[in-house]
């Protein structure tokens, strides 16, 4: 074999060993920050885009695009339906561009940057489209797993928006989320979750809030008006958006099972504040690997009808300023 013939079959196969070294993550996130936030005005009426953006960023930047991205729909014109339309498909676009190891990152960040009047919107469609407990067929859980996870994530957002006159509200919105992802098979799971609520909301939560969240006539009233951006402008803010007018307007959802992605990416902190096991391991008996159930066929550890109650986010970056959204086509 000549050496011309042998150099091209080693440049190859570098080129073969580099594109795979990227697709796994290695160096496809190249992407400039900079260069995602000027595609922002174009990527919020294109989900695929977006989601396309998202997956040439870094873990951190991915964050940090989504919080650009939230500032910048709380600019824009338009009816509180038409906002809440636009935050719930670029939220959920984010997070199919997330990583699945930074989902979690991700999720915390929508919750702690989107508008806090078009929380309710996206918690009830990301409950029913991307962590439902019966979202993927082949993957079941216990109350006691999934109780772990949904806990895991009301934690994940109250540490994120710790620093935020918000953060009760915006955690409770993370915890109705889960709350109606559990399509109701683990009892009690909403009282369970209030305790993960910052304190000084845990009553208001358990009292008010998830009554009326949960009541025959749903709503989140309570809940946005309570919050500071309600109390700064009463009239803009104060008012739930239409759920399912804002629905209707932001078009078909597609299933897209995320909650192994989401529980990937939480750890259990104990009492010391040590990090310990990642919260997939230990929400499935602490193995050293995702023992959620694959297979052609259902697992047989289903929630069962009547079970008994089972017994650090990244720094926050300087938000982007929105300037000119408006005259952005």
């Amino acid at each position: 074999m000549n050496r011309m013939k042998v150099y091209g079959m080693t440049l190859a196969a570098a080129v073969v060993a580099t594109m795979a070294f990227a697709q796994e993550g290695g160096e496809a996130k190249t992407l400039p920050l900079a260069e995602a936030r000027a595609t922002i005005g174009a990527a919020v009426k294109d989900p695929e885009a977006l989601t396309a953006t998202m997956k040439q960023l870094s873990p951190a930047d991915q964050v940090a695009f989504v919080a650009d991205v939230n500032a910048a729909i709380a600019e824009m014109p338009g009816s509180s339906e038409e906002k809440a339309a636009a935050a719930l498909n670029a939220n959920k676009a984010a997070l199919k561009g997330a990583e699945p190891g930074n989902v979690a990152n991700v999720l915390a960040e929508v919750f702690a940057t989107a508008p806090v009047e078009t929380l309710g919107v996206i918690s009830e469609s990301f409950a029913s489209d991307l962590f439902n407990v019966d979202a993927d067929p082949s993957t079941s859980y216990t109350a006691e797993q999934f109780t772990a996870i949904a806990e895991g994530v009301v934690k994940k957002i109250a540490e994120r928006t710790a620093s935020s006159d918000d953060s009760g509200v915006r955690s409770a919105f993370g915890m109705m989320m889960m709350v109606n992802a559990s399509n109701d098979k683990v009892p009690d799971l909403a009282n369970t979750l209030t305790e993960s609520l910052p304190a000084d909301v845990r009553e208001v939560a358990k009292n008010e809030w998830v009554p009326a969240a949960t009541g025959e006539e749903k709503s989140y009233d309570q809940m946005i008006a309570y919050s500071s951006e309600a109390a700064a402008a009463p009239t803009t803010t104060s008012a739930e958006p239409s759920i399912s007018l804002s629905l209707q307007l932001a078009g078909p959802q597609m299933l897209d099972a995320m909650l192994s992605d989401v529980a990937a990416g939480l750890v259990n902190v104990g009492d010391s504040g040590d990090a310990a096991t990642p919260l997939l391991d230990q929400a499935f008996g602490g193995f050293g690997e995702n023992t959620v159930y694959k297979s052609d066929t259902t697992s047989t550890t289903t929630i069962p009808e009547s079970a008994s109650e089972p017994s650090k986010a990244p720094a926050e970056d300087v938000p982007w300023a929105p300037s000119g959204y408006q005259n952005q086509n």
